[in-house]
């Protein structure tokens, strides 16, 4: 990605992928479109079904919830590390999304000294056309907005 250039960043992202999008001199370009690693939904090994925590037998369920929340937290830090080096030296990011996961990030920004002069503004945002996201990070970094 040749972001180096660029100093203000759009970024929309959810749990599959995030796209980076540079702002410079009135020009916006779509740098990255970054897959993420999360799996939403996967069967552990030796794992029962879900409905094990309802059966009527007096032994442990064999449903290892912890085990599948730490894959999932493991994978979700794996995938705002990626996103965070792609924003160091950055004056200024849009970030842009549906659901938590943009939120999510937000705060781990936050807790993260090498971000503490990054100005974060977010908004919630549905899937856009790469039009539509250009236009919306044009407008955002935009003097005339």
């Amino acid at each position: 990605m040749q972001s180096t250039a660029f100093k203000k960043i759009g970024l929309w992202m959810d749990q599959s992928h995030a796209l980076f999008l540079g702002y410079d001199k009135e020009e916006v370009s779509l740098l990255e479109d970054l897959p993420s690693a999360i799996v939403s939904r996967s069967r552990i090994d030796g794992e029962g079904s879900d409905s094990t925590d309802w059966s009527s037998s007096p032994g442990p369920a064999s449903n290892n919830e912890r085990k599948k929340d730490n894959v999932y937290s493991n994978q979700l830090n794996a995938y705002f590390h990626q996103l965070e080096n792609r924003l160091m030296n950055k004056e200024e990011l849009l970030l842009m999304g549906p659901g938590v996961t943009k939120t999510h990030f937000f705060h781990h920004l936050r807790e993260n000294k090498h971000f503490s002069n990054l100005k974060i503004e977010v908004i919630n945002a549905h899937k856009m056309s790469e039009k539509q996201l250009l236009a919306k990070v044009k407008h955002k970094f935009s003097p005339s907005s």
